[in-house]
């Protein structure tokens, strides 16, 4: 019997280790752990990057698991490997977004099981009072109303004009050295006088629609800028009054996007960049991050998510332009006159982002002001496409060159933000690369971009240089294809 015994306990042993390893040279099939795979997406079906997905063994699962957490990629992809027999509680969590949460069952031999999820949008709760910013934005409202009606009472627009919203352009005009409480003063006496009331009225509207992209601005930069040197309620108050103030461009952030025709000819819908859903999110996870829990780490994140809401709001305010400019080719010969007053919307619209595009292409800015200043006949949608995206293009370099300076220093926090930049800027003209150059390059354009992310979050600098080269030479190639 002890022979037997000798005989049989490696044979049992044996029978074991079949079912978990490989026979050399013999090919005898592994028992795999199962994974765990799916996306996560946000109610608009857009992916959600980096959320967090933690997995739990409820208290029948096998032997030997261990509670795990994975980030989802910018396809909003993840996998969980490694997932013996049992019962798991799968957790997702991410900035912006409402905690969703799934039970699931692996049973022996599953070698995958897929679990996609869907996140809803968190509410933006403000911790202050903003009164003063919201009687601003009420007066905007109002006088939203008032231009609509036939004929414009000048009389009624000034009174709303005045307290709260005229002390905010006066604001705006002192912090930026612009005169905007002139123009919609001046455009109010055009609407008394009865000269051209209807451009005057696109006038204030989109003028004050500038002061409050100001004002979001001067709020967010604050906060940046006083994150280590004021109170944890000055920084809210701060961040609250610029969510105030974006309730009066809401309505333009949520727009869907305005590409160029295959033919080049004229302006047409294209995919629905949800931009509103974005600014959301990116105050919710700013809000937070003013807690000051981790003060380098949420440093960092209240400069990319300053960038997230300006760079979106300008993206808002560039298709807005492409709007006025599909009108203006749509109406100019069966109904100049509505043609005239879309050219008008298009002009001052162009004046919120003209700084983005002067700089870089300075001859570009002075033809697209020209199309949107003179004759109807002029407007070229293919011209003002290209002198547009050329601006941006300047942008995009512009931030890989500061990137590769931040990376150089190992400053880690400048080389996030000015990745996230150069992807923002990018995408203002991603459709339109497509259109010119074709959906691989516009991928491989996208892909690069993410690893420019991640390297400098890694402050790799050697993948960020891979990265950096293959989006100059794809910007190289998308300029040589514009006017």
């Amino acid at each position: 019997m002890f022979l037997l015994n000798k005989l049989f306990v490696p044979l049992g042993i044996i029978v074991g280790l079949l079912n978990g390893v490989y026979f050399h040279g013999v090919g005898v099939p592994v028992l795999q752990a199962a994974s765990i795979v799916g996306i996560v997406s946000d109610e608009n079906g857009d992916p959600v990057e980096d959320a967090v997905i933690a997995i739990k063994s409820k208290k029948n699962a096998g032997s030997g698991n261990s509670n795990k957490t994975v980030l989802t990629d910018f396809e909003g992809a993840y996998e969980i490997d490694n997932i013996k027999k049992g019962k798991y509680k799968l957790i997702v969590k991410s900035g912006g977004y409402e905690k969703a949460t799934e039970t699931l069952k692996i049973n022996e031999d599953s070698e995958e099981a897929e679990k996609d999820f869907t996140l809803l949008f968190s509410t933006y709760t403000k911790t202050s009072e903003t009164k003063v910013m919201d009687a601003a934005v009420d007066s905007y409202n109002e006088i939203g109303v008032l231009r609509r009606k036939v004929p414009i009472d000048g009389n009624a627009i000034a009174s709303a004009y005045e307290g709260e919203l005229r002390d905010l352009t006066k604001e705006v005009d002192a912090e930026y050295k612009v005169t905007l409480d002139s123009d919609i003063s001046g455009a109010i006496e055009d609407i008394k006088n009865k000269n051209e009331p209807d451009l005057a009225a696109q006038v204030i509207d989109k003028t004050l629609q500038r002061v409050f992209y100001l004002a979001i601005l001067e709020r967010i930069t604050d906060a940046r800028d006083d994150f280590h040197d004021v109170k944890k309620s000055v920084l809210k108050f701060l961040w609250d009054e610029a969510y105030a103030a974006y309730q009066a461009v809401k309505g333009t952030a949520d727009r869907e996007n305005k590409v160029l025709t295959e033919d080049r000819s004229s302006i047409e819908t294209g995919g629905n960049p949800n931009l509103e859903d974005q600014i959301l999110v990116a105050f919710i996870r700013g809000q937070k991050a003013l807690d000051r829990k981790d003060h380098d780490e949420d440093e960092i994140t209240i400069g990319v998510q300053r960038q997230v809401i300006r760079l979106s709001l300008v993206r808002a305010f560039y298709i807005a332009v492409l709007r006025e400019v599909e009108g203006i080719l749509n109406n100019r010969d069966s109904d100049p006159e509505h043609a005239l007053v879309n050219q008008k919307e298009g002009e001052v619209y162009y004046k919120i982002i003209e700084e983005f595009v002067s700089r870089d292409n300075p001859e570009g800015n002075e033809i697209i002001k020209s199309q949107l200043a003179g004759d109807l006949a002029d407007v070229n949608a293919d011209t003002l496409v290209s002198e547009l995206s050329k601006g941006f293009i300047g942008r995009v370099g512009d931030e890989l060159e500061s990137n590769a300076s931040a990376l150089n220093a190992n400053d880690r926090g400048d080389a996030m933000v000015t990745a996230e930049e150069s992807l923002l800027y990018s995408g203002v003209f991603l459709e339109d690369m497509e259109l010119r150059l074709g959906t691989d390059d516009s991928e491989k354009m996208i892909d690069s971009l993410h690893d420019l992310r991640d390297a400098s979050e890694a402050v790799n600098k050697a993948d960020a240089d891979i990265a950096s080269q293959t989006i100059t030479s794809i910007l190289d190639s998308y300029t040589n294809e514009l006017l």
